[in-house]
Formats: C-alpha cells, structure tokens, sequence
C-alpha cells in the first residue's frame, strides 16, 4: 500500500500502476491521431512526441520511487509512533515540573521535623541541656533591664494601665481594682480575681491576662480550673476583649455566667449527696429548668461549661429543695405542694437567689428572714437547717399567738421557761443547738395542746 501523507485515504499501489499505465496510452493514442493530421509539420510533431516522453518519463520514475518507498512504510510508521511517544513524554514531563513547582510551598509545610532524640533522652536523664552556647546568656541578658531602669519603667506601665481603666466604664459588680507594678488585679467578691496589664500581640492598648483565679467553692474546697482550660479561657476573653468596645464588660459576663454554672453544679452535687446519707428521707429535691420540672430522683448534673459564653443557649438550671416530708400528712391533705421549700435559681439579671416559698421569721433579728449563699464557702445543709429553723420560731410564735388569745391557759410564776442565748449568728454549732432546743420547745407544747 501507498500513503501520501499519515492519516490520507491510501489506494493499491496496483490501482496506482494500472492507471498509470492507462493515461500514458491514452496520450499516446492522442499524439497518433494527431500526428496523422495533416495540419501539423514534421517539427511540431517531433516537438509533441518529445513532450510526451519526457512526460511519461517523469511519470514512470515517480512511479518506481514510490514502488521502491512502499518497502520502508513499516519503519516510517514505527518512527512516527516513536515520534508521537516521544512527544507525549516531554508534555507529561512538562507538566510534573509545573506540578513540582506549585507544590514546592506544600512539601514545606508538610515536611516531618527532624526531632532532637538524643538531646531529649539527655534532658530525660540528667533534667537539664549542657550543649547551649554560652553566647545564649549574653544575648538573653541584654534585653533584661537594670534594677534603675525597672521601677521607672513600672511606674510608667502603672499611668498607662490607669489611664486606661478611665476610659473604659467597669461594671458595677467589680468590687475592687488595684493597680501596682504595671498590672491590675479586678476582684469581683465571691466570684472571680483576675490579674491584668497592657500589651496583648505588642499592642498597648489592648488587654493581656496574666493570670485568672475562681473564687468558687465549698468549704476548705475552692473550684480549680486544669491548666489547659485557664489557658484556653484566658486566650479566649483576650480575643474576645481586644474585639469589644467595652473588654471589663466582656470579661465580667464571661467569667460571672461561668461562676453561676460552677455554683449551680456544685448545690446540685451537695443535694444529691445528702439524699444519699441521713437526709434521705427527710427533703427532695426538683430541677428547675426551662423545658420543665425534674423530680429529684433523677440523676441530673450540670455539665461545666469551657468558658464559653452563649446567651442563646439554655438557661442555667435552679433548683428547689423540699423539707418536711410529713408536713402534708399532718396537716390532713394530700397534695405534696403544702410541703416548705427553698429555691435556689439564678435570677433574670443572672445573680443566684434565695427564695422560702413561705413567709419566716429570722429569730436572731426578728424579722423577715432573708436566704443567701455564700459562693466562697457553699454548704446547702447549713441553708436548710437555717429555713428548717426560721420556719420553726415562725410556727412557735403562731401557736404563742393563739395561746394568748386562749383564756383557759395561764402562766404562773413556777412554769418552767426555755431560753436559748445566741451568740454569734456565724457559728454553726449554736445554731444547730438552738434548732434542737425549738425543736423540744415545739414538741413539748404541742402535747399540752393535745
């Protein structure tokens, strides 16, 4: 077969001479017939048969060269498929080198670190590195400034840290600020103490904390932050701090929503502790929360939060502890909302609150008495014995009250009185006592009555 160009429509290469050989007779026949004509002279017709074989000539060459090239189309189209390989090589070549280059900046990053092992099996044995240059301590000491130049410094650091505070409006539950040696130490009692200065990513009108304490706790048992939960905290109220118009009203809601949280989680603990020993069967307690009311045989627990803050997310749960089981009995009905009880909830501008579903008197101040919780020393069983106590001179007093009114009893002057001196009200061993001397007041008045 013959081809003219790779990828042409080929023809038989005896088609070829067959038509080759058929337009060289026809032309031959053509010259004859012309050539018998008597038009022509014997000059024009030797000029017309020496074209025609010149042209024929030209013709039956081309025809053998490409006869002869016919015997070498495999090799030419083996080096064309070499050819075309070839070609697809340098493409797929050019592109690994493009793909090698935008890549170069990838490897980079995603390189694995050469790690120090045998420096770090020496720091494991010995505890310290001796192979640091000593050009280290030259270098190291020159930034440190000299005792003269520190206390100007502070006192600098201590006008800026001033005159920052200024400009800035402080909630009005920080109770107290100080400011010595370039930092400033916001207290918030009961709650929070942290230690502040200027300086977050160099910027000197930012706010940077240095260190952050939770004043929240039980008694001889303050609440502790892990390392890494401070610190995540304290990187968080920094962002958010440098953000915010106002950083100390920022700083406040965080850590004040984080503290209500932890006391909350901790009264609930307390509560589900003291259903497990002797006041088993002596209170209950509920849940209080936004979906509803959770009774207090149900394990609930308040998950301590990592110092974000959400105001979308579901209020802090309160809680209600029910005293006086039996009261409902005695009393003849059966409808378990007559029993006295405490609620303790966080209250709309965030501040835990004690509530008495009833009205008590304080028998230390004679009058209303007024439920508080010491987030510094959080003891709930001091809380109920004080309702249980407040509720009880309260009951005394109505049953005085109504044994004045009866005419048919009368004091003399050989009736047996029961005192009870109160000392200090902080003491929880007098009050305990003095609930338990009520308590035999309460009880031997009642068996006169009855």
């Amino acid at each position: 077969m013959a081809t003219s160009e790779l990828g042409q429509q080929t023809v038989e290469l005896s088609t070829l001479v067959s038509r080759t050989a058929q337009d060289s007779y026809n032309s031959l026949k053509e010259l004859v017939d012309k050539c018998r004509s008597t038009e022509l002279s014997d000059t024009d017709k030797k000029i017309s048969m020496l074209k025609f074989l010149s042209k024929t000539q030209q013709r039956m060459i081309r025809l053998n060269v490409l006869s002869k090239w016919c015997q070498q189309v495999p090799l030419i189209q083996h080096c064309q498929q070499l050819a075309s390989t070839v070609s697809n090589h340098d493409m797929c070549f050019t592109q690994a080198a493009d793909s090698l280059f935008f890549m170069h900046e990838g490897l980079q990053q995603a390189r694995a670190p050469v790690y120090d092992v045998p420096s770090a099996i020496e720091i494991l044995l010995s505890g310290s590195y001796e192979r640091l240059p000593k050009c280290i301590e030259d270098v190291g000491s020159q930034y440190a400034l000299t005792e003269d130049k520190q206390k100007p410094a502070l006192k600098k650091l201590d006008m800026l840290v001033r005159s920052k505070l200024l400009e800035v409006s402080l909630p009005k539950e920080i109770s107290n600020i100080k400011v010595s040696d370039g930092t400033a130490t916001v207290r918030v009692d009961g709650e929070f103490q942290v230690l502040l200065t200027l300086g977050y990513r160099g910027h000197m009108s930012l706010w940077r904390i240095l260190h952050l304490e939770l004043l929240v706790g039980e008694k001889n048992k303050p609440v502790k932050l892990e390392e890494f939960r401070r610190h995540v905290l304290g990187d968080d109220l920094e962002r958010r701090m440098a953000a915010a118009e106002n950083p100390f009203s920022i700083l406040y809601s965080v850590l004040h929503e984080l503290c209500v949280t932890l006391v909350m989680d901790t009264v609930i603990r307390q509560v589900q502790t003291l259903r497990q020993g002797r006041w088993k069967d002596a209170i209950r307690f509920e849940i209080i929360s936004d979906g509803g009311t959770g009774h207090g045989a149900s394990s609930s627990s308040v998950q301590n939060p990592d110092g974000e803050s959400d105001s979308s997310g579901p209020r802090t749960p309160g809680l209600k502890i029910i005293y006086w089981l039996d009261f409902d009995k005695n009393a003849g009905t059966s409808d378990s909302g007559a029993c006295p009880y405490i609620k303790i909830e966080p209250g709309s501008d965030l501040q835990i609150k004690c509530t008495h579903s009833i009205f008590v008197i304080d028998p230390l101040t004679g009058k209303e008495a007024e439920f508080f919780l010491d987030q510094n020393c959080i003891d709930v069983e001091w809380l109920i014995l004080r309702a249980i106590c407040c509720n009880r001179y309260t009951r005394l007093l109505e049953i005085k009250r109504e044994l004045v009114k009866n005419v048919q009893v009368c004091r003399t002057a050989d009736d047996v009185v029961l005192q009870s001196c109160m000392g200090e009200p902080d003491v929880e061993y007098k009050q305990v006592r003095f609930i338990e001397e009520i308590s035999n007041w309460y009880y031997a008045l009642g068996f006169l009555l009855f």
